[in-house]
């Protein structure tokens, strides 16, 4: 791994640290159920931003397994993912996190779809994913505070966002990701007009003389190196390592 490389992730999730999370957890009666309590939890990461996330505890004792979703491409942040039995939460910790610019996390900043893959990507200190990365390690971050939490079962889940944030900090113990964004970026965009990648294309027809380097698939590449050996990641969609 390059040493500015290094160093460029070094110095963001230095400035994470100088930011305490001063969580508030608020009940969600709404969406509590029998078998799950539902809380809404603002934390703070990067830069003093305030995001949102919707944290599921199941009833009764535990200690219980989590599935922790990072940040998506996408505005709107759900409970669980669309199509997953409610039921899911009777047995796991869920924690889904909005990103910067998200929905509930739109303040100062409020992302554009298709826009937020190459906001400020034309300068690494103020290109928009590397807060977002923060985002996704601080989420994580607060999620192993959770006395409830089984530490040995913290499954988290999402796109490339998943695996960087597994690889920047400690604590998870399998990973189950798709890259969409920093995967052989530069090689499948050209290939296809669907969005997100699509954006890279956009960009390009308008800056030309640009082209979408680091940290953009060095993101993924550095969360290659850096995932322990314990932990199991599929970059091709296919499950691994989900905690029973």
């Amino acid at each position: 791994m390059p040493e500015a490389f290094s160093e460029y992730w070094q110095a963001t999730l230095g400035g994470l640290g100088r930011c305490p999370a001063r969580a508030e957890i608020d009940p969600i009666p709404l969406r509590s159920t029998d078998f799950a309590t539902l809380y809404g939890v603002r934390l703070t990461s990067l830069g003093s931003y305030r995001l949102f996330g919707y944290l599921s505890i199941p009833a009764g004792t535990g200690p219980f397994p989590a599935i922790y979703y990072t940040p998506k491409y996408q505005s709107v942040l759900e409970i669980i993912p669309q199509g997953t039995a409610n039921l899911q939460r009777s047995r796991y910790i869920t924690f889904s996190l909005a990103g910067r610019g998200q929905r509930n996390a739109d303040t100062p900043y409020a992302a554009m779809f298709p826009g937020l893959l190459t906001e400020g990507i034309d300068d690494s200190a103020s290109y928009i994913f590397r807060g977002i990365a923060a985002d996704a390690v601080r989420g994580l971050e607060f999620l192993l505070t959770r006395h409830e939490l089984d530490a040995a079962r913290v499954v988290v889940v999402g796109n490339d966002m998943a695996l960087i944030a597994a690889a920047l900090t400690s604590g998870a113990t399998h990973v189950v990701t798709t890259p969409a964004l920093f995967y052989k970026t530069e090689e499948l965009a050209p290939r296809t007009q669907a969005y997100p990648l699509e954006e890279v294309n956009d960009y390009l027809r308008v800056f030309p003389a640009r082209r979408v380097r680091a940290p953009h698939p060095g993101l993924l590449r550095s969360a290659r190196l850096r995932t322990p050996r314990h932990r199991h990641h599929a970059c091709d969609g296919r499950r691994a390592g989900h905690p029973a």
